[in-house]
């Protein structure tokens, strides 16, 4: 059942935000050149590494403070969470699910305890999840944000994962209102 959601909205919000990614796609190509996605590995399910799709948000010029390469436009496409819609694609193909624990990059995810890292990978990473609904805009630690992601493993069902699902564009748009960033620190 969840399959099938995760099939039936990333189509829906493909086809409806369609002429958003076209526009977003010239802008990053206009104003800050190739490539538009960026992709990254990321662990999966089951620990499968798998290549994340997202609109690129940084200059390809490199800075020892990483902060300096974020584009204007990069800058627009965080905030909004825009720059995560490439990811529905990602959804699709299975590497994703919409609701499920935030993939990690291998570097941090070789932080994670190992318990916590296993018990991560036995559900398909997602879009969204507990760790970011209940993202209060402060400094966070990885440790909280892990919690957060095993509180909603033990407790996965479709009831979550549509309560998840439309908590998620009001937590959006209460962030952007209140101007604050969804970066872990």
């Amino acid at each position: 059942m969840i399959r099938f959601c995760d099939i039936i909205f990333s189509i829906l919000i493909l086809l409806i935000l369609f002429p958003i990614l076209i526009i977003i796609s010239f802008l990053i190509l206009f104003f800050d050149g190739r490539p538009i996605i960026y992709r990254q590995l990321r662990i999966g399910y089951m620990g499968k590494e798998f290549t994340i799709f997202k609109f690129r948000t940084m200059s390809n010029i490199k800075f020892e403070d990483e902060t300096l390469r974020l584009t204007y436009l990069g800058k627009i496409l965080r905030k909004t969470s825009l720059d995560e819609l490439p990811q529905f694609i990602n959804v699709l193909k299975k590497d994703m699910s919409i609701v499920g624990p935030r993939p990690l990059p291998i570097s941090i995810e070789n932080k994670v305890e190992y318990s916590k890292k296993v018990k991560r990978r036995n559900v398909l990473p997602g879009l969204t999840g507990m760790s970011q609904i209940n993202f209060s805009g402060k400094n966070r630690k990885l440790s909280e944000k892990i919690e957060l992601d095993i509180n909603m493993i033990d407790n996965y069902n479709i009831y979550n994962y549509f309560r998840i699902l439309l908590q998620t564009p009001i937590v959006l748009v209460t962030r952007f209102l209140k101007n604050k960033s969804s970066i872990i620190k």
